[in-house]
């Protein structure tokens, strides 16, 4: 009797297999490491990063499998160089990879490009750093990163603010909590 109740079941999972029935699905995080330091400094053109997710072994080995974004942040230690002035309000804005050489008045026109995250206010000569939990509340364009995430995962990443800034990012990161299944 007790191995009928073990090889009913046996036998169910492998008619399952065979058939190619099987569900198969988890989480896997994505890491994705900014150049460090990564400066960003206002007036005329802004410096920016390509992002291609398909360099990180899982996101290239689950990409055809990706069925949600669960979790996002943007992580890092965000330092204000000017030395006296107002605080500088880093945002983070996403475009289609291979826009380059953008400058802010270009960047927030209208269809160029999405806020992605921020701002965070950063005082002069002062610090930020900018954990899991702060990353999360400060996300307004998750859709279109889940969207480019679901899609080639390739794009490119401004930091910038209005005015004159000088912001320097240290050990940053985008990291995304990615859900697949087969």
């Amino acid at each position: 009797m007790k191995m009928l109740r073990t090889t009913v079941p046996v036998l169910a999972l492998a008619a399952l297999a065979s058939a190619g029935c099987f569900l198969i699905s988890g989480q896997f995080v994505v890491n994705y490491a900014l150049p460090t330091p990564f400066s960003a400094v206002g007036g005329g053109t802004l410096q920016s990063v390509d992002v291609d997710l398909n360099t990180i072994g899982d996101y290239s080995d689950h990409k055809q499998d990706l069925k949600r974004v669960d979790d996002l942040a943007l992580i890092g230690d965000f330092k204000n160089n000017l030395t006296t002035g107002s605080p500088a309000q880093v945002e983070c804005w996403i475009v289609p990879a291979g826009t380059a050489g953008l400058t802010y008045a270009q960047l927030t026109t209208p269809g160029t490009a999405v806020k992605l995250w921020g701002p965070i206010s950063v005082a002069a000569n002062a610090t930020e750093k900018v954990d899991w939990n702060r990353s999360a509340a400060l996300f307004a364009g998750r859709q279109t990163l889940i969207d480019e995430i679901k899609g080639d995962g390739q794009f490119r990443l401004y930091v910038a603010t209005a005015g004159a800034f000088n912001v320097t990012i240290t050990n940053g990161a985008l990291i995304a909590v990615i859900g697949a299944a087969k």
